[in-house]
């Protein structure tokens, strides 16, 4: 397939993919239920669990059934989870419906990257994989601020129609998949020594053992775990006493988000030109952990600090992967990624589950200040020990 067709495939599949429709409200959704903040940081754990346990088995599909196959079973998988929120009322359907969606969620995680990085290869373009990634993301990033705003003003109305039409726009990313071009991850070997673990622990290990990736990885994992408890607590935030807006305009404020976001995605390249990967970890980061640390004296910088926490993670993903893939055995990109999104998972549970107890005891915004402590004394340690070599784009792709 020409680079262009695929890229424009690529392109489609990232606008539908999108979940904005209920990106602004899923957490409403729970409180409306009746949850507590303990609760809903319990049902966050219990999604990262699944997502934990089932990273490794949906990475090997990904490796040895085939990467379209893979995404197909996440569109569809995720559709099944995320309809079924719509009419869950307590606190089990809901760890149910949130289970599965993280089940969908798995079968994607890490084998579209590899599944674009392999396509590109083929095509004699691998080194356009940040910039194609990025403009994907920022496609994606742009329907989601696009359909948010639609979702917040549609579940004013409506608790239930964002997560049903979210399944309905699901179904479609599953017809896009179909046309996919099936890629080969390497020829050279047969699918039963790829499958075999002993593989994919000695490809783990030749992938932890080079300069500084596995402080590099402990970073960008801590990093993960403070996003994610910041954005299971966005919205009882800014629809709270905190902050105090209308349910129907929150839509608008993950829109903005979302745009800001896409930028940041969109330029992820240019960043790596101008900045560096290295000066980028030294900094955003830390000054994204430092407004957190300011929130209860000034929660008018809630709304600032969120909006640049989606950009900082866009860019800040983008160069893990970019670092992952190209110290990665192209037989093994798959499940090496979902080994990676897996520690980013247990860091996702405990700050989630420790979140949820901190925030009902002292209350969000507190609660985001502590952990956004722990995140910058964790993270400069890790820093500190990380070579810069680690940051530099590898020159080899390994195959062997």
């Amino acid at each position: 397939m020409m680079t262009g067709s695929l890229r424009r495939r690529y392109y489609l599949y990232s606008l539908t993919e999108t979940q904005g429709l209920i990106a602004p409200v899923w957490v409403l959704l729970l409180q409306a239920r009746g949850l507590s903040y303990t609760d809903i940081g319990f049902l966050g754990a219990v999604y990262w669990a699944v997502l934990v346990l089932a990273e490794i088995p949906t990475g090997y599909i990904g490796d040895r059934l085939g990467r379209r196959q893979s995404l197909l079973m996440a569109a569809v998988v995720t559709a099944v989870g995320i309809g079924g929120l719509a009419f869950a009322q307590t606190l089990v359907p809901l760890a149910f419906g949130l289970a599965i969606w993280a089940v969908g969620i798995t079968f994607r995680s890490g084998t579209a990257d590899a599944w674009l990085y392999d396509a590109l290869a083929q095509s004699g373009a691998s080194d356009t994989y940040t910039h194609v990634r990025g403009r994907g993301q920022a496609l994606k990033l742009a329907a989601t601020a696009v359909t948010a705003v639609i979702g917040g003003v549609l579940y004013s109305r409506l608790i239930s129609a964002p997560f049903v039409l979210t399944a309905g726009l699901l179904a479609v990313n599953a017809a896009i998949v179909f046309s996919f071009p099936a890629v080969s991850d390497d020829s050279s070997r047969s699918q039963s020594e790829s499958w075999r673990f002993s593989t994919t622990r000695r490809d783990l290990k030749h992938l932890l053992d080079q300069p500084g990736v596995r402080s590099f990885i402990g970073y960008t994992i801590l990093l993960f775990g403070l996003v994610e408890v910041a954005k299971t607590f966005v919205q009882p935030i800014v629809v709270g006493n905190q902050v105090g807006l209308p349910v129907a305009a929150v839509g608008g404020l993950y829109a903005s988000f979302n745009i800001v976001a896409a930028g940041a995605s969109a330029t992820a390249s240019g960043i790596e030109r101008t900045v560096g990967r290295h000066g980028w970890f030294l900094v955003a980061p830390f000054l994204l952990a430092g407004s957190f640390i300011l929130l209860p004296v000034a929660p008018a910088l809630a709304v600032p600090s969120f909006i640049g926490m989606e950009a900082i993670w866009q860019v800040s993903r983008t160069f893990q992967y970019s670092i992952v893939n190209e110290r990665t055995p192209d037989r093994r990109r798959a499940t090496i990624l979902s080994v990676v999104s897996l520690g980013g998972g247990v860091s996702a549970i405990t700050f989630r589950a420790i979140g949820g107890v901190l925030a009902d005891m002292s209350g969000p915004l507190l609660m985001l200040a502590v952990l956004a402590l722990v995140f910058m004394l964790g993270a400069g340690a890790l820093l500190a020990v990380t070579p810069s070599v680690v940051f530099r784009t590898a020159e080899t792709n390994i195959s062997e």
